[in-house]
This record gives structure tokens, C-alpha cells and sequence, in this order.
């Protein structure tokens, strides 16, 4: 699998990711999440929104997170969130 198969879709799942977590957690009327916005310092992942994105994520992509993979280097923004599931899509895809 060439790099630009396993990035593809990167940007139409950071920009799914953004519309979940602004719609769910920002107050009505504000968006403007950034890629690199520090979701855990700003409190927007908490352990009970934490697990809502996760179940999003497994009913959106098919892609089930390891509990290992579930750690604040995965999660503290929207970059690396899109990654890791970008990550373990194509692992799967692989496996096939």
C-alpha cells in the first residue's frame, strides 16, 4: 500500500471528527476547532465524552481502538485522533 492510499480520507475524517466534537461539546453557535487544538486541556475530552467519540469512531469507520491506544498521545488533539484511526483503518485493511 503506497503512502497516499494510507493517508487517504485524512481530511474527510479530521473534518467528520471536528463536526462531532464541536457539535456534542462546544457551546451552541461556536465552532472553529483546529487540528492541533489541545482537546484534553480545554476539557473537551473528558472520560465520558472520551468514550462517546470512541463509540462514534467504531460505528463511523469499523475501526475498534485497543485499550493500549487509548492513552492522552492519541487523543490530545484532532491530528493525532485522525491518525491513530487513519492508523488502525489501514492495519485492518491490511490484515485482510
Amino acid at each position: 500500500m503506497t503512502e497516499s492510499t494510507r493517508t487517504e480520507g485524512y481530511e474527510e475524517i479530521i473534518a467528520e471528527l471536528t463536526g462531532f466534537l464541536e457539535q456534542r461539546y462546544l457551546p451552541e453557535g461556536e465552532s472553529g476547532l483546529q487540528p492541533s487544538s489541545p482537546l484534553l486541556e480545554w476539557g473537551i475530552l473528558t472520560s465520558l465524552s472520551t468514550t462517546e467519540l470512541i463509540s462514534f469512531i467504531l460505528e463511523r469507520y469499523r475501526v475498534s481502538i485497543p485499550p493500549e491506544k487509548i492513552v492522552g498521545a492519541n487523543f490530545k488533539n484532532l491530528d493525532g485522533i485522525t491518525r491513530l484511526v487513519v492508523s488502525l483503518r489501514d492495519e485492518s485493511a491490511d490484515g485482510m
